[in-house]
């Protein structure tokens, strides 16, 4: 219970105080005359189209993804892995740069020169929020391919050894044997990927800025622009309450299907010969990973080539000419953001570390703690909208806006929720072998001398992925700070590399170069981290070391 402590103080703090103080604000301040004309039930129709699309496409091709990956060897399966998680390891800032680029460009763009399209989807009311959703699968197809890929890995060997031995094809063993083993994470990797989208604020803002009108204007983003933008406290706050109340019935499905022993998926008669199975998933493959890594690919040639290659039509796709100057020039400027962000990620992941291992490992010893694991996982799924109001008011009254102890002390919120998972799955199949021969010999502080040192393949899973999320945030760094560090002590400043990247629109027009190798340059280290992260999380999954479900 007393390692469980400061984990508890700080969601208290954190979480659960700001999460109810928003209802308290929304109740005490609201009027109709706040809301003003702003069209509520537009702004959620473009909530629910943004997140119910975003988790059906990417849930599902995530999961063929996954059989794909599971039919390949070791070696080729990590290779397939790991590129389709690269846009898992680009921050959304950069994602919607970099996508604003490809789609239209000024004319100029590869995907809607690939489909015949004459307009800019992003320009358009009808289209808009489209246009964004579609980035945002883009997202999450990897984040569901990871969560299901590790459920069909967990597949007892011995089944899948028995389906061979009775002589059933490919496709009767996935879709008849192996779809209800992994239906738990299907629906849990559905359901996260809905809430998460729930609180997408970077892909409408950087992209569209919710427009045109309120086109592509959702919860997250309404609530930002009248409390911080325009000083609507009564306003923001009662969107921010009815975000928290939309996104508690997904949160309440997760938890559902997270503790549910049972299937919820059905056992499929579907039969096709090996080979024509190979080659309809392999197809579908190769048109998935062009339109997962394509890009990431133009994002680094625009960044490095002439600009008059920019503007070329048919695009360019093979770079004559390079210029590195954008490049070099993003790389000088973004020194103090990159510092900060740097700082920040790494105090993140530490302080993550640091109260959630040992909650987690607490939860599974004790029943009078079990109820920290749903409040953990219930509070990592709610959108950092529902509760930024009080957030920000006491960061501020702390007189830590614009500083990086701000960051430090809001951010763990996001990370420490979703270690307690994490760990908590690995603590709770330990063998309880070591803390018996512990008491045995009569070893104290067990878990620091004994239970640590045999989890270090999560704890080092946990802090990678802790200082991922970290670097990704966009939205608190937003808020919370309004100057890069100005490279002096004591430290004053903390924009991020995302605002970085973000600063590369300018009012009145765009340099694809310049914005490309700031995205560029945002996603660099966190890319080299990442490809390091994920290569160990699926190795954790043929080891059964790392589970998500």
């Amino acid at each position: 219970m007393r390692y469980s402590i400061p984990y508890i103080i700080y969601i208290a703090i954190f979480a659960i105080f700001p999460f109810v103080f928003t209802f308290i604000f929304a109740g005490l301040h609201f009027s109709l005359k706040s809301i003003g004309i702003i069209p509520i039930t537009e702004i959620v129709k473009n909530t629910f189209i943004f997140s119910v699309f975003t988790a059906v496409f990417a849930t599902v091709v995530g999961y063929f993804l996954a059989i794909v990956a599971d039919m390949l060897t070791r070696r080729w399966a990590r290779l397939f892995s790991l590129f389709v998680i690269l846009p898992f390891t680009i921050p959304f800032t950069a994602s919607a740069l970099i996508w604003s680029i490809s789609l239209y460009g000024g004319g100029y763009g590869w995907f809607t020169y690939l489909l015949h399209i004459a307009y800019d989807p992003l320009y358009f009311p009808s289209t808009a929020i489209y246009g964004v959703t579609l980035v945002s699968i883009w997202t999450s197809i990897p984040f569901a391919f990871l969560i299901i890929f590790s459920a069909f890995k967990s597949i007892p060997q011995e089944v899948v050894e028995s389906s061979q031995v009775d002589g059933l094809k490919l496709s009767e063993y996935y879709f008849s044997v192996a779809n209800p083993l992994i239906g738990k994470a299907f629906w849990t990797a559905f359901i996260l990927n809905f809430v998460l989208s729930l609180g997408n604020f970077d892909l409408p803002y950087v992209m569209t800025g919710g427009g045109p009108g309120y086109a592509s204007t959702t919860l997250p983003l309404i609530v930002y622009e009248e409390f911080f933008i325009l000083d609507n406290v009564p306003a923001g706050a009662f969107f921010a309450a009815i975000l928290s109340i939309i996104a508690t019935i997904p949160s309440i499905g997760l938890l559902y299907a997270i503790k549910e022993k049972r299937s919820p998926m059905p056992s499929l008669r579907i039969r096709l010969n090996d080979e024509m199975f190979k080659i309809i998933l392999g197809a579908f493959s190769a048109v998935v990973l062009f339109f997962l890594d394509m890009p990431i690919y133009w994002m680094i040639i625009v960044s490095i080539r002439s600009p008059i290659e920019d503007f070329i039509s048919p695009p360019d796709f093979f770079p004559t000419k390079i210029d590195m100057s954008f490049l070099v020039d993003a790389a000088r400027d973004s020194i103090p953001y990159m510092i900060s962000s740097i700082v920040v990620s790494l105090a993140v992941a530490l302080i993550t570390i640091f109260i959630s291992s040992a909650a987690s490992f607490e939860i599974t010893k004790s029943k009078r703690l079990s109820f920290l694991l749903p409040l953990s996982i219930y509070f990592y799924s709610l959108p950092s909208a529902s509760y930024i109001i009080p957030v920000y008011l006491m960061i501020s009254f702390l007189g830590l806006l614009n500083t990086w102890w701000g960051l430090i002390l809001a951010s763990p919120v996001f990370t420490a929720t979703y270690s307690v998972w994490l760990m908590y799955n690995f603590f709770s199949v330990m063998p309880k072998s070591y803390e018996e021969a512990a008491d045995v010999f009569g070893i104290k502080n067990k878990f620091f001398r004994i239970i640590l040192p045999l989890s270090r393949p999560v704890l080092i899973s946990s802090f990678l992925l802790s200082f991922i999320f970290s670097w990704h945030l966009l939205f608190y760094p937003l808020v919370l700070t309004y100057t890069p560090y100005c490279m002096n002590f004591p430290p004053q400043g903390s924009e991020t590399v995302t605002i970085f990247a973000l600063n590369a629109i300018g009012d009145l027009t765009i340099n694809w170069g310049e914005l490309a190798s700031s995205a560029l340059i945002s996603s660099i280290p966190v890319l080299i981290v990442a490809w390091y992260a994920i290569d160990r999380v699926i190795k954790g999954a043929y080891k059964g070391g790392l589970k998500f479900v």
